[in-house]
C-alpha cells in the first residue's frame, strides 16, 4: 500500500500487517537469519532519504525482506539519467516527483509492505517514527545534523553515499549497541563421548568430530545418560584442553556414572559494540578495508569525500538531496586546495594509518562520564590474513570457508558531469605505491585521486548502487534484528579498477540527456555503444539472475538491433523466490522464470533485447546451445558451472560466475587466453555427503533423521509409483528385471508385488491401514531386527563397546494415538498414499484413529541370517558381490518366481497408472513437509536425537540454499564490474576473484591465476608453447584420416597417436590393422557418424576433437584440441 503524504507535517503511522506471518514466503531468508530476526523485519519500518539508485536498492532489498514500513523522502524530480542505475523508474515517470514515482513501482513487491513518501520539512518530525534512518544523499554538516537528531531519539542511523565509482557506507547504532549471534549459522550439535567423574570433569566428544571451543565459550548439556546431572539449563564456561575434549568446573565424583549418549552444543551470547557518532567519526575514524594493499588508499578518499562535499557547499550553497554543475580546470585546482587544507587539518597528515588493530596516537573521547582514550584513526582489515594467500588460489580457498557458496554452481547536474576533466585508470599498485613511499608517511592527498572523485561526484552507476546498496540493506537489517556483525564504522568501495586505460575526448563523454548519460560520462559514447551491441548467455534467471539481469538492461548491455541477451531457465517461479528475486511478484508464482523475466526486463528498458529459453545448460541441449550461441560471451548463475566452463573455454569465450549462500558470495571471472579456467582449480563441497549406513541404521544428528525422512518420501511417493508406471508400460523395464541377479530383483519384485496386490487401496481406509503398518515397520520392527543384529552389549573384534562413539542405541517406538507426532505421520502418509493411487483423502483425525483401533498389528519377530551392514566400504562389497552366485541366488530364484506368478500381468490392467509425487517446498496443504517433519522427528525419537521443525524439513526436502537478496545483488554488481573490465579489455591483473560475508562484514579479493602454458618440442620449427585457450585449426572438409595424420605432422611437426570425439574413440595406434584400415579411407565426418555413431546437426560446420601425439623426442605429450572444419 502507497500513502503520499508530501505535504504532511505529522510523519507515518505503520501497524505491523494484519496478514499473519508466512513461513514460506520467507523460508530463504528464515534459512538464513532466522525466524526471530525476520519477525523483528515484519515488526519495523525504515526512513530511506533519497530515491536515487542507492535508495532504491535499499528500498528493494528491504521490502522483498519483509520489512513492514518504508518512508521514501525525495523532493527532486525524475530525469531521463537516473532510468540508468534505478529499477523502479520508467520513462513515463520522467518530470514527476522521484520519490513519487519510486513509491508506486515499489509497492508491486511486496503488497504487505506500507511506503510512504514525506516532505523534507516532514522529515525531522517523523523521525522518531521509524527504526533506522538510510541516508543516501546530503551534505555531510546535513547529515552529521541528522545523524543527531537519530541519536536522541534512539532511531540508528545508516548512511550509503556513491559517487560514480566511489562509494562509503557509515553505520552509527549508538552509544552501545547488543548483537546476539555473530554469524545466525545453525547451531552444531557435538556428540559426548564420555565424561570422566572428576574435578573438573573433563567431555570428549566423539572421534568424527572436533568441538571448536575456545577458553570461556559456555556450552550446554542435554540427552545425558546415566550421569544426568549435568543436563542442566545452565550453560557450563570451559577450558579446552584439545581439539576433541575441554573441561567444565565441576565436581562430577558424586554424579551418575556416564552411561551413553548425549549433545551439547555452544552458547550464542550477546556481545556490545560502542560507536561514535558521525560528527565525531569523521575526524576519528574506524575504517574497515577489503584488503590491506588497499589500505593506504582509504585516508585519501575518506578526505576526498569531505572536500568535494565543502567545495560543493561552498559553490552551490548547502542541499540535502545534493546536486552542482560539472567541475571545470579552475574547479579542480580550487578543490585541490580545499582537499589539502583539510588534510593538513586531519589526523592522516604526516601520519601512518593504524592497520590491522595498530594505534598511531589517541585522543580523549567522554564516555559514561569517564574519560576514555581511543585512536584518532584506525584502518582495521578483518581479512589481512586471507590477502597473504593471494598468490595462490587453491592457498585462498582453502581458507574462505566462511565464503564457500551453494556452486562450489550481481539530484545529479543536468549536464552529466565534467567535460573538460580527462579519465583514466591505473592499477592498484600505482597510486597505492605511491601514496605509502616517504617512509610510510601520508604528508600530502593524492590529487589523482580527488580527480577521480570529482569526475564520478555528479554521476552514478547501476553496479556500485547495487553492490552499495546491498551492504548499507544489510546493516540496516543488523540493526532491526540485532543478528550479525554490524560494521563499523565505515566501508569505502571504488572500482577505479574499471576505468578506461586511455582519457577519453571531451566529445566522447558529452551529455545527450540519455539514460545512459552517466555511464557514458565515465566510459565514453564509444563503449556504451559496445555494451548495448553485445551478446550475452546467461545461464539461470534466480536469484543472481535476476539481479544480474536487472542490471545488465539499466546499463544498456544488449539493447540494440546488433545486441541480445538470451537466458535460459527450466524452473517456475515460487513462492520462496520472491524474498530475494526483485524481478518477479505474486501473481507470477507458478509462471516459467525466463519469459516473465524478459517482460519485466523490457518495462526496465524497452529496448531490452532478450531471447528467453527454457532449456537446461547440458550436453543434452547441445543441439539448443550450438555454436552460434559462443559468438557471444557468457555469464554463469547456475549450477552446471563445470559444463559451462568446458563449452567456454571450446569457444573461447569468458565466462562471469556468480555464486551465494546465504550471506556469503562469490564472483569468479575467467579471461580467454589469460587466466586459468574454472575446473582448473576444485573447491571442496559445500555440504560433506552422509555415509549411506548412518542414514539407514546408525544416524546421531537432526539433519541425517530430516534426510532420511527425505529419502524415505522418495522411496515410497516417486520411485514407487515410477517403477510400478515402468512395470506397467515398458517391456525393457520388464527383461532388465528378468535379466538381473535373483537377491537385486528380489525387492524390485516385492516392491512391485506390494504396490499392485497386497497393498493396493481400493479406498482411503486402505490408505490409513497401509500408513500404520509403515509405521510399525519404519520406526519399530526394523529397529527391533536391528537391536537382534547388534545387541546392547555387544563388543567389536578389539574388545570395544559397538554402540559407542556415533553409533546410539535406538529404541522401538511404540504407537501410541494419544501422540500428535504418531496420528500426524499417520494423516500425512495416508494422504499421500491416496493421492499416488488416485483416492480422495481426508483429515479426519478421529476418523483415523478409529480405522487403527479396528486394525490387526502383525506381531514382529526378528529373523536369523538377515544381514546389515555398519559401514559404506562393507555395503558396497556386498553390492559388487551380487554379481556372483551365491547360496542365497538360490533361495531368491525360488521366491523372484513365486512373486511373478502373484504379479499382475501389465495386459491385466491396461491404462493403469499411479501418480508419482514430487516434493514441492511451497505448498503448505499437501502434507510433503508434514510427513518428512513426522518421520524425521520420529525416527529422532527412535535414537534420541533433537527434533526438527517443519519448516527445517520443508527447506531440506526442497533442497532451499539459504538466501538474502543483500548477497545476491551485491554479487550482481561485482559480475558487472568485471563485465565493465572484460569489455574494455583490461588486462588480467585488473580483474579479481571477490569472496564475501556480509555477515561479519568481510571482503576478499584474488587476482585470477594466469593460465599455465605448456611446451612441446617439434620435430621441425620452433617449440609449440600453449594454454587451455589454445586450439590446433585445420581445414579438414571431405578430408580422409589417412590425409589428416599427413597434414596434421606437416603444419605442426607432431605425430597423433590418438583421436577422440567426445566419449567415442576414433582413432588410435594400438587398433588392429583392419580397423586401422577401414578407417583411413573415412573422412573425420564419417567417423563421427559411423565409428562414434554421432549425428552432427546440419547446421555445425566444425568439430572438436582431442588427440595425444608424441613430440620429436617420441615421448607422449599433452596437446591442445583440433577445431576441425568438416562441412
Amino acid at each position: 500500500m502507497v500513502t503520499m503524504e508530501l505535504d504532511s507535517a505529522e510523519g507515518l503511522r505503520i501497524s505491523p500487517p494484519a496478514k499473519s506471518f508466512d513461513d514460506v514466503h520467507y523460508s530463504r531468508l528464515i534459512h538464513t537469519i532466522g525466524k526471530e530476526a525476520v519477525e523483528a523485519l515484519h515488526r519495523s519500518k525504515v526512513l530511506i532519504l533519497g530515491c536515487r539508485g542507492v535508495g532504491a536498492e535499499i528500498a528493494k532489498n528491504l521490502i522483498c525482506s519483509g520489512i513492514g514500513g518504508v518512508g521514501l523522502v525525495d523532493e527532486d524530480v525524475v530525469s531521463n539519467k537516473d532510468l540508468g542505475a534505478h529499477m523502479f523508474l520508467k520513462e513515463g515517470d520522467v518530470g514527476q516527483n522521484r520519490a513519487v514515482a519510486t513509491a508506486r513501482n515499489l509497492s508491486e513487491l511486496n503488497p504487505s509492505a506500507e511506503i510512504v513518501t514525506l516532505s523534507v520539512t516532514a522529515l525531522e518530525a517523523s523521525i522518531k517514527n521509524y527504526h533506522v534512518v538510510a541516508a543516501t544523499v546530503g551534505s555531510f554538516p546535513y547529515l552529521v545534523h541528522l545523524n543527531n537528531l537519530c541519536r536522541s531519539v534512539g532511531v540508528y542511523f545508516v548512511a550509503a553515499i556513491a559517487h560514480g565509482i566511489f562509494s562509503f557506507v557509515f553505520v552509527d547504532l549508538g552509544e552501545m549497541f547488543s548483537f546476539v549471534d555473530q554469524t545466525a549459522e545453525p547451531v552444531g550439535l557435538l556428540l559426548v563421548e564420555s565424561i570422566t567423574q572428576d574435578c573438573p570433569a573433563t567431555i570428549t566428544v566423539v572421534e568424527e568430530q572436533r568441538h571448536g571451543l575456545a577458553d570461556g565459550d559456555e556450552v550446554i548439556f542435554y540427552g545425558v545418560r546415566g550421569m544426568e546431572e549435568v543436563n542442566k539449563t545452565v550453560p557450563y564456561p570451559v577450558s579446552v584442553t584439545g581439539t576433541s575434549s575441554f573441561t567444565i568446573p565441576v565436581d562430577s565424583r558424586t554424579f551418575g556414572r556416564y552411561i551413553s549418549g548425549g549433545y551439547f552444543h555452544k552458547l550464542k551470547r550477546a556481545k556490545d559494540l560502542a560507536f561514535l557518532p558521525l560528527g565525531q567519526s569523521l575526524n576519528s575514524p574506524d575504517i574497515c578495508t577489503f584488503d590491506s594493499a588497499n589500505a593506504s588508499l582509504i585516508p585519501h578518499l575518506h578526505i576526498g569525500f569531505q572536500a568535494l562535499d565543502e567545495f560543493e557547499t561552498r559553490k552551490n550553497g548547502a542541499s540535502i538531496t545534493g546536486g552542482g554543475s560539472a567541475f571545470s580546470e579552475q574547479d579542480l585546482d580550487e578543490l585541490l586546495k580545499v582537499a589539502n587544507e583539510l588534510w593538513d587539518h586531519s589526523v592522516f597528515a604526516g601520519k601512518e594509518a593504524a592497520h590491522s588493530n595498530g594505534k598511531i596516537d589517541t585522543a580523549d573521547v567522554v564516555k559514561d562520564g569517564q574519560l576514555e582514550e581511543r585512536p584518532i584513526f584506525e584502518i582495521r582489515s578483518s581479512g589481512s590474513k586471507l590477502r597473504q594467500e593471494k598468490d595462490s588460489q587453491d592457498g585462498l580457498k582453502s581458507r574462505l570457508s566462511d565464503f564457500e557458496t551453494d556452486g562450489r554452481g550481481m539530484a545529479p547536474d543536468e549536464d552529466g558531469g565534467s567535460q573538460d576533466v580527462g579519465i583514466s585508470t591505473r592499477t592498484r599498485e600505482g597510486p597505492v605505491k605511491k601514496m605509502s613511499e616517504a617512509e610510510g608517511r601520508n604528508d600530502k592527498i593524492d590529487s589523482t585521486i580527488v580527480r577521480f572523485l570529482a569526475q564520478s561526484w555528479h554521476t552514478e552507476l547501476c553496479p556500485i548502487a547495487a553492490i552499495i546498496g546491498g551492504v548499507a540493506s544489510q546493516e540496516v537489517i543488523k540493526a532491526i534484528s540485532k543478528v550479525l556483525v554490524p560494521l563499523h564504522q565505515w566501508l569505502y568501495f571504488d572500482a577505479m579498477d574499471c576505468l578506461p586505460s586511455q582519457q577519453l575526448p571531451p566529445e566522447d563523454r558529452a551529455a545527450s540527456d540519455s539514460r545512459y548519460d552517466f555511464q557514458i560520462s565515465l566510459f565514453g559514447r564509444n563503449f556504451q555503444q559496445s555494451l548495448k551491441d553485445s551478446k550475452w548467455l546467461v545461464v539461470g534467471a534466480g536469484g543472481i539472475g535476476s539481479e544480474l539481469l536487472k542490471n545488465l538492461v539499466l546499463m544498456g548491455v544488449g539493447c540494440s538491433s546488433e545486441g541480445q541477451i538470451v537466458v535460459t531457465d527450466m524452473d517456475n517461479v515460487s513462492k520462496s523466490n520472491l524474498t530475494n528475486q526483485a524481478l518477479y511478484q505474486i501473481e507470477d508464482i507458478g509462471r516459467p522464470k525466463t519469459p516473465t523475466a524478459a517482460r519485466a526486463l523490457r518495462r526496465l528498458n524497452p529496448a531490452a533485447q532478450i531471447h528467453a529459453l527454457q532449456e537446461k545448460f547440458e550436453l543434452d541441449s547441445e543441439s539448443v546451445f550450438d555454436s552460434s550461441f559462443f559468438e557471444s560471451i557468457s555469464v554463469d548463475t547456475a549450477s552446471s558451472r563445470l559444463y559451462i566452463d568446458m563449452r567456454c573455454v571450446s569457444y573461447r569465450r569468458p565466462m562471469i560466475d556468480g555464486g551465494k549462500h546465504g550471506t556469503k558470495g562469490s564472483v569468479q571471472v575467467f579471461v580467454p587466453f589469460n587466466s586459468e579456467m574454472y575446473a582448473s582449480t576444485q573447491d571442496a563441497p559445500e555440504h560433506k555427503e552422509i555415509p549411506i549406513c548412518t542414514l539407514r541404521n546408525f544416524p546421531y544428528a537432526t539433519e541425517h533423521t530430516i534426510q532420511w525422512a527425505v529419502t524415505m518420501f522418495e522411496s515410497l511417493f516417486k520411485q514407487r509409483p515410477l517403477d510400478v508406471n515402468a512395470y506397467l508400460s515398458s517391456r525393457d523395464y520388464q527383461d532388465n528385471i528378468r535379466k538381473s541377479a535373483p537377491t537385486a530383483r528380489l525387492p524390485i519384485l516385492e516392491t512391485l508385488r506390494d504396490a499392485l496386490v497386497r497393498q493396493r487401496p481400493l479406498s482411503f481406509e486402505a490408505c490409513v491401514q497401509w500408513a500404520r503398518l509403515q509405521f510399525e515397520e519404519l520406526f519399530s520392527n526394523n529397529i527391533k531386527q536391528l537391536l537382534f543384529n547388534f545387541p546392547p552389549g555387544m563388543t567389536t573384534t578389539a574388545g570395544a563397546p559397538f554402540w559407542s562413539g556415533t553409533k546410539r542405541i535406538p529404541t522401538p517406538v511404540i504407537f501410541d494415538p494419544s501422540q500428535r507426532l504418531h496420528i500426524d505421520f499417520i494423516v500425512a502418509a495416508s494422504n499421500l498414499q491416496a493421492t499416488v493411487y488416485g483416492l480422495k483423502g481426508c483429515q479426519d483425525r478421529l476418523l483415523l484413529v478409529d480405522i487403527i483401533h479396528k486394525m490387526d498389528i502383525p506381531h514382529f519377530e526378528p529373523k536369523e541370517g538377515v544381514k546389515i551392514a555398519i559401514s559404506d566400504n562393507e555395503l558396497r562389497g556386498s553390492t559388487q558381490r551380487r554379481g556372483y552366485h551365491s547360496a542365497d541366488d538360490n533361495d531368491a530364484i525360488d521366491t523372484c518366481a513365486a512373486l511373478l506368478k502373484e504379479l499382475p500381468t501389465p495386459a491385466t490392467l491396461a491404462g493403469y497408472r499411479l501418480s508419482p509425487i514430487e516434493f514441492q517446498k511451497d505448498d503448505e496443504h499437501n502434507f510433503h513437509a508434514e510427513f518428512v517433519a513426522a518421520a524425521a522427528n520420529l525416527r529422532a525419537s527412535n535414537y534420541g536425537i533433537p527434533f526438527a521443525e517443519k519448516l527445517q524439513a520443508r527447506l531440506v526436502g526442497g533442497q532451499v540454499i539459504p538466501a538474502m537478496i543483500t548477497s545476491t545483488a551485491v554479487v550482481g554488481g561485482l559480475m558487472c564490474l568485471e563485465l565493465y573490465k572484460l569489455l574494455l579489455q583490461k588486462p588480467l591483473a585488473d580483474h579479481r576473484h571477490t569472496y564475501f560475508n556480509l555477515a561479519l562484514p568481510l571482503f576478499c579479493y584474488a587476482q585470477p591465476l594466469k593460465a599455465v602454458e605448456h611446451t612441446v618440442t617439434r620435430v621441425q620449427g620452433t617449440p609449440l608453447t600453449w594454454t587451455l585457450w589454445d586450439r590446433f585449426e585445420m581445414d579438414c572438409v571431405d578430408m580422409k584420416l589417412e590425409k589428416f595424420l599427413a597434414e596434421f605432422k606437416r603444419q605442426h611437426g607432431l605425430d597423433i597417436t590418438m583421436i577422440s570425439y567426445g566419449k567415442s574413440l576414433l582413432y588410435a595406434e594400438f587398433l588392429p590393422r583392419k580397423k586401422l584400415q577401414d578407417r583411413m579411407s573415412l573422412t573425420l565426418l564419417e567417423l563421427i557418424t559411423v565409428v562414434g555413431k554421432v549425428t552432427i546437426p546440419a547446421i555445425e560446420s566444425k568439430a572438436i576433437f582431442s588427440i595425444s601425439c608424441t613430440d620429436a623426442n617420441d615421448n607422449d605429450v599433452e596437446v591442445p584440441d583440433v577445431v576441425a572444419k568438416i562441412r
